[in-house]
């Protein structure tokens, strides 16, 4: 009685290079506290409006009411307008992880940028950068996102 020796499976491309994860746990992290900006921003706006209803600033002469109130939706849009901007990074940075993950050269080049911007949020967006950008420029990882 003979068993059949067990077969390798196909190769479906080449492996994924160890340097990889310098690019793709970076954005992982880089996603993350990006969803925590997207979730905790819009608390900033009861925030302020806290603060624009102390007393104190209703003994203020200079500002009258209904210039604290248009402050107050100034102030409001520009959150909104800065939500719609960080949710729309989110979704940049997970389809660019999913993008090199699968070896796509534009997900390489489109992190590279996304390092590059992040070298100027110091201390973490550096460190981040840093390190994807070291991921990034690897020989092997230029020759695995060729796709």
């Amino acid at each position: 009685m003979t068993f059949p020796s067990p077969q390798t499976p196909p190769a479906y491309g080449p492996a994924q290079p160890q340097k990889l994860s310098w690019v793709t746990v970076p954005l992982i992290i880089q996603m993350v506290l990006s969803g925590l900006g997207v979730i905790a921003l819009p608390f900033l706006i009861p925030f302020f409006n806290l603060m624009l209803s102390d007393p104190s600033l209703a003994q203020d002469t200079t500002t009258s009411p209904a210039e604290l109130k248009a402050i107050l939706v100034f102030f409001s849009a520009s959150i909104w307008v800065v939500e719609i901007i960080s949710i729309a990074f989110l979704v940049l940075c997970f389809f660019t992880l999913r993008a090199v993950q699968q070896g796509k050269s534009w997900g390489r080049v489109v992190a590279i940028v996304i390092f590059i911007l992040g070298l100027f949020n110091f201390p973490v967006g550096t460190a981040l950068g840093v390190f994807g950008l070291i991921g990034a420029f690897d020989a092997e990882v230029t020759t695995y996102c060729t796709r």
